[in-house]
């Protein structure tokens, strides 16, 4: 059997293109020390129609990365078959030979020779930029497709089955589960929860098909959303160990490789990682660019240099002008505590307080010198010689300090409130810090009106009018042009579903202590089952009718604190097993008693006031991307 491959894709531009990779002979794989474990499913088709074209159209429901396989009940004669696979229709039963952006097609030709009795759909990728991570040797090659129309077939000679071979890293699709009084919202996990795991095809997080490359950013959000949908801790491992070996060119990006090793270690426990890399970690943090004051000096030319949001469009306007950036020194920050906690993590305690005395500093110094008190908001920088500050302040300026508590107590009102004010005026990536920052700051409300919305930069278009079943790269081609449909940065709520929105997040590595703070947005009643090492964690809450109500479910060596809408401890009961149980308060937080559990579990009650939210979701681009103000408010930003 010969395959042969014709490939129509509209490349575009990319962050590889930005970065000015060598254009010509092909350029050079990345070498991938190791990756994760990698295995095959078949899928059957979920409809299959015989066209009067002469073509078998096949639907398999959603897209995956794999190839295609036929069967046939007799020996074939000698015949050439067309098989077309994309990811997009041009009609109901035509796959797009022309879809756009990087949405996946090729038109594979396969010359079956006499008497095979099976044949195989094989798709070819070339790559465009240099470091792009290869197929494993001795594997077949994959792309993402849903659909496949074959042409050629014999009359007298339809095959018997024909299955598509996924490949992927091993994943328990029971391991996790998520449900609510919104169907809406159950929709969007339920996109993102298969978004994490079909785009795992390589053992290691990939940006996409188009260019196969690791990035840091992509690689930690793809990272948290993994660890939201099942207990796999290999892939992130892997990843950050080859991007260690292989950074990338923004700046914040390479921020984010201690964020990686910090999630790895508290999610699975296991501390290897960082006593055999904790001084690759650390030279990620950039010391070398940190101020006397302890802001973080970027660049705007060279390798690397400062990105802040991505594609452009999406930077809302932020001033790119300063060197000294909020956001560069926001991620400073935050790279410095999560030092700070790797530090103290393998007993080098002397370091993990100068680490935590230089993020206070930093910290300070932003609010001092970045914070705007007229308009309550951080703005987007200032000039490194004369420390004037930048007059614009953007969404990206003010939700990461917020997301990375970075802001003082007494301004996060403010914060918040502008943060809400301008929507989802950010790429899919920026989304992780905009929801983190609304969830942590007690925005529920408004966070679950984004991860239900409708407008056009929203995950539910992303499955209802654009019709994919990855998450994007972007929020629309309208956005980003050569957008590919296979983008798990883009899956950010598999992560913020169960993280913020239920709450659930280790406080000690591998789950020994961990803090369950749901804050349901006016949801009526949600339920989760979350992986962890230890087992499942299982909490049901609901809230209405002036009560609120959680059951929780713990794995043996796990301790929750729980934080329960009350400030009166006396106001809340414990029942286990139907009977009364003596209650733990810990403290008070945020208008919550935090209780402890230990053992197996059990339901806390108590009285609560707030009214569930309606099922309504915005349509106006996400509550508007100005907010109810409109964008006059803020001409001097």
């Amino acid at each position: 059997m010969i395959t042969k491959i014709v490939t129509l894709a509209m490349m575009g531009l990319s962050l590889a293109a930005v970065a000015g990779e060598p254009k010509g002979a092909p350029p050079p794989a990345a070498r991938v020390a190791a990756r994760a474990e990698l295995v095959t499913t078949k899928d059957d088709p979920v409809r299959s129609v015989p066209c009067e074209d002469g073509g078998l159209f096949l639907d398999f429901g959603q897209a995956t990365f794999g190839w295609l396989r036929l069967e046939f009940p007799e020996p074939l004669a000698a015949t050439e078959l067309s098989v077309h696979l994309g990811e997009k229709l041009a009609g109901p039963t035509t796959v797009d030979a022309t879809p756009g952006g990087s949405i996946a097609y090729q038109l594979v030709t396969v010359a079956v020779k006499a008497g095979a009795r099976a044949a195989d759909a094989v798709p070819s990728w070339s790559p465009k930029y240099a470091h792009w991570v290869p197929n494993p040797e001795g594997q077949t090659e994959v792309m993402p497709f849903r659909y496949a129309k074959i042409f050629g077939l014999p009359a007298k000679a339809l095959p018997s089955k024909v299955v598509r071979i996924s490949r992927h890293v091993p994943f328990d699709d029971t391991a996790s589960s998520f449900d609510c009084s919104d169907p809406a919202l159950v929709e969007v996990w339920h996109l993102c929860k298969h978004s994490i795991k079909a785009t795992s095809f390589l053992g290691l997080y990939v940006d996409g098909n188009r260019e196969r490359i690791a990035y840091e950013a992509d690689a930690y959000i793809n990272q948290l959303c993994h660890y939201g949908v099942d207990a796999h801790y290999e892939t992130g491992r892997a990843t950050l160990e080859h991007l260690l070996e292989h950074p990338t060119w923004p700046m914040e990006w390479r921020q984010h490789v201690p964020l990686m090793a910090w999630a790895d270690w508290l999610y699975s426990g296991d501390d290897a990682a960082l006593r055999r890399r904790y001084d690759a970690i650390r030279a990620s943090v950039m010391l070398e660019r940190r101020r006397p004051d302890g802001l973080f000096l970027g660049q705007e030319k060279g390798v690397p240099r400062d990105i802040v949001d991505w594609p452009v469009g999406e930077r809302d306007g932020y001033d790119m002008k300063h060197d000294v950036k909020t956001v560069t020194t926001a991620f400073h920050a935050r790279s410095l505590e999560a030092m700070a906690a790797i530090a103290r993590a393998i007993g080098r305690t002397a370091e993990a307080d100068e680490f935590l005395a230089m993020q206070k500093a930093t910290a300070r110094t932003m609010r001092s010198k970045l914070f705007d008190e007229r308009r309550g908001c951080y703005i987007d920088g200032l000039d490194p010689a004369t420390d004037l500050p930048s007059t614009h302040a953007s969404l990206h300026a003010n939700m990461l300090p917020l997301a990375f508590g970075l802001v003082p107590e007494p301004d996060v009102p403010r914060v918040a409130d502008f943060v809400a004010g301008r929507g989802m005026a950010c790429s899919v990536y920026g989304a992780q810090y905009l929801l983190d920052g609304l969830f942590d700051a007690g925005r529920d409300r408004e966070s679950l009106a984004l991860l239900t919305a409708t407008g056009d930069r929203s995950w539910l278009h992303m499955s209802r009018d654009v019709g994919s079943t990855i998450t994007l790269e972007a929020w629309d081609a309208a956005y980003k042009p050569n957008l590919d449909w296979n983008h798990a940065w883009g899956a950010v709520p598999a992560n913020v579903i169960p993280r913020k929105l239920m709450g659930i997040e280790p406080l000690e590595p591998g789950f020994t202590r961990v803090r369950v703070r749901p804050r349901l947005g006016g949801l009526q009643w949600a339920t989760i089952r979350h992986p962890s090492p230890k087992g499942p964690i299982r909490v049901a809450v609901k809230a209405a009718h002036g009560l609120w109500e959680a059951s929780l479910e713990l794995p043996d060596g796990v301790v929750a604190e729980v934080h329960v809408p009350t400030d009166d401890a006396n106001q809340v009961e414990f029942l286990r097993g139907g009977e009364k149980q003596a209650l733990h308060p810990l403290r008070h937080e945020a208008g919550c008693c935090v209780v402890e559990l230990l053992g197996t579990g059990g339901i806390l009650t108590t009285k609560y006031t707030r009214v569930a939210r309606a099922t309504q979701h915005p349509t106006d681009d996400d509550l508007a991307r100005f907010g109810t103000e409109g964008p006059e408010t803020y001409r001097d930003r």
